[in-house]
Parts: structure tokens; sequence; C-alpha cells
């Protein structure tokens, strides 16, 4: 699979969801690393050790192969900085492993920008980001910038507009 999809959206907006649909589609193992305890993923076989803290389960998610990994509220654990190296390590090596790395993040802003730079599809739905930080912080990323100021104008609550980081 290869792959890295980044989904951002305000509490409510199909985030969840959105990583369900692709779950059903893909044949390969999923681990999800979810705080909440989602209804939602409980159809989903899940390898996690759920005794696990985030920095123990991003180690040994370096480990997997062939995996869909979903981080699941994302937002929450990007301030620690002893699992960004090892998050580094799966984004570099997702090719070699084969891997499927999902990232959920209620918050464009919060989207740490190395996650960006190996992000292969953005699905971006309704935040709750003000739009002077987000052109700050995205000036130089003017597909994002859009699709931020139509997801944002857009009356569809669960409205996602996706944006192709990696071209193929």
């Amino acid at each position: 699979m290869s792959k890295c999809i980044v989904i951002v959206g305000t509490t409510g907006t199909g985030k969840t969801t959105t990583v369900c649909n692709i779950l059903n589609e893909v044949g390969i193992p999923k681990v999800i690393f979810d705080v909440n305890n989602e209804e939602k993923y409980k159809p989903f076989k899940n390898l996690w050790d759920k005794n696990l803290d985030f920095e123990s389960f991003v180690k040994k998610a370096t480990t997997f192969k062939q995996t869909c990994i979903v981080f699941e509220e994302a937002t929450i654990f990007f301030s620690h900085a002893g699992s960004t190296t090892d998050i580094k390590k799966l984004l570099v090596q997702k090719r070699h492993t084969k891997n499927l790395l999902i990232f959920n993040f209620h918050s464009l802003r919060n989207v740490p920008l190395f996650i960006l730079d190996f992000c292969d599809l953005l699905v971006l739905g309704k935040t709750n980001d003000n739009r002077k930080n987000i052109e700050t912080k995205f000036k130089d990323f003017t597909e994002i910038y859009e699709a931020f100021q139509i997801a944002q104008s857009s009356a569809d609550k669960y409205v996602k507009k996706y944006v192709r980081l990696i071209q193929q």
C-alpha cells in the first residue's frame, strides 16, 4: 500500500467514518491507536495491545509490515518529542514496509509539516481553524489553502476536499 493519508476535520465531521470506509477497502491487517475506544472501530481486527501508551505503540508500529496503522485523535500526541523520531521512521520507511498510515487531526494548524512532507493524500473537512493562521502556515501550499477555503464555505457539515500531495 505504501501511503500516508491525513484526515482533518472538527468534531462530528466524519473523520472516523472516513477512516472506516478506507479500512473496509484495504485487505491488510489493521492496527488502530484509539484513545476513545470508538465503537465504529470494533468490527476491525485490531492487533494493538491496549495496555501500550502512545510512545510504546509507535515503537511497536515501526516493526509492522503491510499493515494499515491508524492514529485516531493524532492531535493529542504530537507534543511528545520522543515519539516524533519513530513517527518519522514510519513515514520515511512506508514504501519499504508497504504500510498505510492514517492520521486523524481536528485542526489543520496542528498537523506537523513533517507529516505533510510524506503525506500522499490530505482529506480536509470543516475545521475551527482561524483563516489567517491557516493562510500564514500554508501560504506556500496553494492547493491546501484553497481546499481549506472551499471546505469552510460549504454548507455541508460533512464536506471533504481531497488534496493529492505526492504526485504519482
